[in-house]
């Protein structure tokens, strides 16, 4: 895992963690870059979580009774911040929105950041300086 991601999970970050990251697209362009943390624990003791080939995570943790969300953080993440694989994603941006969530399944937490790609703004004509509450 990340530094970050370790820190959040209490883990030291040489601990051996399953990493599985996914585009959100449409027609081909991707709004969303999502990752997800699975510490050996969780993914030993959820192997549901080891397998999910393309079906998305919420269909299977929000179906655990027992899920709970422990924490969530909300940024403005700048190019310098992002690891070298996720910096091509900004497409000249200086900078993107991002949520990350640490939830718990039967003791075992997990963590699930998503990063909003600043074609989602665009598409949808939508800019957070201008919207009006």
């Amino acid at each position: 895992p990340t530094l970050a991601d370790a820190q959040c999970l209490k883990q030291r970050p040489q601990h051996i963690a399953l990493i599985r990251e996914v585009q959100l697209s449409i027609a081909g362009r991707p709004f969303v870059f999502a990752r997800t943390t699975l510490p050996r624990s969780v993914a030993q003791g959820l192997q549901e979580l080891t397998h999910l080939g393309t079906k998305p995570l919420g269909e299977v943790i929000f179906n655990y009774p027992e899920l709970k969300r422990l924490r969530l953080d909300l940024a403005k993440i700048g190019y310098g911040q992002l690891n070298p694989q996720t910096q091509p994603l900004l497409k000249g941006h200086s900078h993107l929105w991002a949520r990350r969530n640490t939830y718990q399944i039967n003791q075992h937490e997990l963590l699930v950041s998503e990063f909003f790609l600043p074609a989602l703004f665009k598409e949808n004509d939508i800019s957070i300086k201008k919207r009006k509450y």
